[in-house]
């Protein structure tokens, strides 16, 4: 018998959700199910000031910091194909425009044309439940196979409306420093001191913004692992991920990814993906609303995540948007 794909603790959480949410002949849409009527009106209750920041970071097309990007993206392949000692793919999280300007007369029309890899390290964007899978499907249960032909989550998501209270977790605050590190992965001891700084009681529905501090930490001039080095990385370890599988929240927004501090290197928070559903926003860039927030004497707001309803995605890139 193939090993399984999924770690025991991860199985465990997986058999529970699919025991508790899943109904004999309905697909399980996963974590933004739980983002009801209720929800949304806790989200409302939050907008305060009338204030919005974008947690997205900035898609770089222009031509001049493109080259740019790319030599530094070349120097930072060796580094790691260095310490993987294997050959990285090219193009992972690649945004490619073509502007196409025309000129008629005294008008001007402009249209361009844009492909992308919704995934990676760099650009942030909505995995959607057909990104990682086990035992030929997707969480739901999808057939993997579903994927070629109509597969709808991001639809659904997308027609659902992702629009929640946002509660804003500050690790490197409760912690003391100015980001978290590879060698102390994010644990649910982290979690809940984070939780109790802000004074919030977590609903079903809530969506966790979980700041660890990575725009400090490339400021500093340090590199971000990529998925496709096996080594730990600054984020949350499994301790912390079964934390998040206990509150229910309806999507986690976070700029480290998984710790991957397991003997494995598995994703330790993507592997929630498919045991119970849960909608992820990766490279969300949450230095500049923690200051907000913090600025303003509050921890929540209104977060709102509109994905592109695009059939058969496995991920978009999205702006998502925290009023207060």
């Amino acid at each position: 018998m193939a090993e399984d794909p999924l770690a025991p603790w991860l199985r465990e959480i997986a058999d529970e959700h699919d025991a508790t949410r899943h109904a004999e002949g309905t697909q399980c849409r996963g974590s933004v199910a739980l983002i009801d009527e209720a929800a949304r009106l806790r989200g409302v209750a939050q907008v305060r000031l009338g204030r919005a920041i974008s947690l997205e970071r900035e898609v770089e097309t222009r031509p001049a910091q493109l080259e740019r990007l790319a030599e530094a993206a070349a120097e930072e392949k060796r580094h790691w194909q260095a310490l993987a000692q294997a050959e990285l793919p090219d193009g992972h999280g690649a945004v490619e425009l073509e502007v196409r300007v025309g000129q008629y007369g005294r008008n001007v029309h402009g249209g361009d044309v844009i492909s992308y890899d919704a995934h990676g390290i760099h650009n942030t964007h909505l995995d959607g439940l057909a990104h990682l899978g086990a035992d030929d499907s997707w969480h739901g249960p999808i057939p993997a196979a579903n994927s070629q032909t109509d597969e709808d989550t991001i639809v659904h998501w997308a027609q659902h409306g992702i629009a929640t209270r946002g509660v804003l977790l500050d690790i490197p605050a409760v912690r003391g420093v100015d980001w978290v590190t590879a060698d102390r992965p994010v644990t649910g001891a982290d979690l809940d001191a984070a939780l109790a700084a802000t004074g919030v009681t977590l609903e079903p529905g809530d969506a966790l913004i979980i700041y660890q501090g990575r725009d400090r930490f490339e400021a500093a001039g340090h590199r971000y692992t990529p998925g496709a080095v096996f080594q730990p990385r600054p984020g949350i370890g499994v301790d912390g991920a079964s934390w998040i599988a206990a509150h229910d929240p309806g999507l986690v927004l976070w700029d480290f990814h998984d710790a991957r501090s397991n003997p494995t290197f598995a994703l330790e928070v993507h592997g929630l993906i498919y045991a119970i559903g849960l909608c992820l926003i990766d490279n969300s860039l949450l230095g500049p609303a923690a200051a907000a927030l913090r600025a303003a004497g509050t921890s929540t707001g209104l977060l709102v995540a509109a994905p592109t309803a695009i059939h058969r995605s496995t991920g978009v890139l999205i702006n998502p948007l925290l009023l207060y």
